[in-house]
């Protein structure tokens, strides 16, 4: 699985050197704050040792004491231009760690009280990241496919020109999928023990709200059965005439062919 670039659309692996693209633009930002800082030398001295290191441990793939030690820059120097960048690469070294409750705690605290920093979209995304990381693609409840989708939404919604746009567009259709195979699960669940109407409202609504992912012809076609089932002829004939016009070669569209056999 591969996370946005900013230069580069797609390619680094996740767990191994990802992002460091993104480590140097924080970096760089960084380095402009602090050259125009009126701290104390002394005190800048002791921020920069404590950052710099956390930066060589980084480097060095030892991300859980990265992340301490930038999370230390935030509680011994809060005033500091580097205090809001640490918050940000603790969450970056918790992400690599897969310990995305923490990620997003820190993430959460840069997001409240520097709404209009630079690195908000990075922060956003990686939140995102962090909700979408958990997502189960088999899992039994589509909650968690929700909550990321939401935060790659307003990503996109709030800055739609951001370097993550594409990425963000192409994680909500997976994740649409996603919702939509959890509630054709459930639909088959209640149509098998012979619940009809309540298959009928989840098929419903993969077709009516995620009518674009590849579910969407079964929907259809599960509704027909449905239907059938309780004697509701007329919308039975209704499904069937929709997934032969919109899926005709889908597996389902096939089925209700008039040379086929329907099952």
């Amino acid at each position: 699985m591969d996370m946005v670039q900013p230069e580069l659309n797609e390619g680094m692996p996740m767990k191994k050197g990802i992002y460091m693209r993104h480590y140097f633009l924080i970096l760089s930002s960084l380095l402009a704050v602090s050259c125009s800082s009126k701290k104390d030398d002394l005190s800048r001295k002791n921020v920069d040792t404590l950052y710099n290191r956390a930066s060589s441990q980084m480097k060095a793939g030892e991300y859980a004491e990265a992340a301490v030690d930038f999370k230390e820059i935030e509680t011994l120097f809060p005033y500091s231009a580097k205090a809001s960048f640490g918050q940000v690469l603790a969450a970056y070294c918790y992400f690599l760690t897969s310990n995305y409750q923490d990620a997003i705690r820190s993430l959460e605290i840069f997001l409240r009280y520097h709404p209009a920093h630079a690195l908000v979209p990075y922060a956003m995304y990686l939140k995102a990241m962090c909700l979408y990381m958990q997502v189960s693609s088999i899992g039994r409840d589509a909650k968690a496919a929700n909550e990321a989708k939401l935060a790659f939404v307003e990503l996109v919604n709030k800055f739609p020109g951001s370097i993550y746009h594409k990425d963000c567009l192409k994680r909500i259709l997976m994740l649409d999928d996603i919702v939509a195979a959890h509630e054709m699960s459930v639909g088959r669940f209640y149509q098998k023990n012979g619940n009809a109407l309540s298959a009928i409202n989840r098929y419903n609504f993969v077709i009516r709200r995620l009518g674009h992912t590849k579910h969407c012809p079964e929907a259809y076609y599960r509704v027909m059965e449905c239907c059938r089932s309780i004697g509701l002829t007329a919308e039975a004939a209704g499904a069937r005439e929709t997934l032969v016009h919109s899926f005709p070669k889908s597996e389902w569209g096939k089925k209700v062919l008039p040379d086929s056999k329907e099952k």
